[in-house]
């Protein structure tokens, strides 16, 4: 009888313990919180960059594969993530609009854009809107040709403007159509970093 009493005695919590394990979690709660924070808006980024990379290569493969010049035009004034991709001539094979996605005003992230002249220096990041809205044009062959001429967008920086220490990706386009992200705060060396 002894032991079935104390067992019932310990098997409980009494109230300081529960205090003090309250007082813990909300001290972790508090020095953590903005490191899951930070850690949210570095995920925030990295999907959208992989995102953008992904519609890139579909408006390239809807390119060379309607045989036909398809356009994707990208953002807003304001830097939103928007795009639309569409066909440069328009016939019953190739519509108007193939695909778009709308800027969402309560989006909190924001690119900025640069044409091939501009985009060489990614040790400096481009402002939100910088260069928005901004077309590529991916021809029959996936080739993007006038991205070597300078009048395309070749480089688009994806960042989160009310977290600057949560870095920014870099999405880049080339002429021959190949598209790529890179992180500027990695060094050259790595694959990651931009080359």
């Amino acid at each position: 009888m002894l032991s079935s009493m104390h067992l019932r005695y310990a098997a409980g919590v009494t109230m300081i313990e529960m205090f003090i394990t309250l007082f813990v979690m909300t001290i972790v709660f508090a020095v953590g919180m903005p490191a899951m924070t930070h850690w949210v808006h570095q995920w925030d980024i990295r999907a959208n960059a992989e995102g953008l990379r992904s519609v890139l290569q579909r408006a390239r493969a809807e390119a060379i594969a309607r045989n036909a010049k398809i356009n994707i035009r990208l953002g807003n004034a304001a830097g939103l993530p928007q795009w639309r991709i569409a066909c440069v001539t328009v016939t019953t094979l190739c519509p108007g609009n193939l695909q778009s996605q709308s800027a969402s005003a309560g989006s909190s992230l924001r690119w900025g854009a640069a044409s091939a002249a501009t985009a060489a220096n990614v040790s400096v990041a481009l402002a939100a809107g910088a260069g928005l809205p901004g077309n590529v044009e991916f021809h029959p062959l996936g080739d993007a040709p006038r991205i070597n001429s300078g009048s395309d967008i070749a480089r688009i920086d994806v960042s989160h403007p009310n977290d600057s220490n949560a870095g920014r990706l870099i999405v880049r386009i080339d002429g021959a159509g190949n598209v790529s992200i890179c992180d500027p705060a990695i060094t050259v060396s790595d694959p990651r970093g931009c080359h």
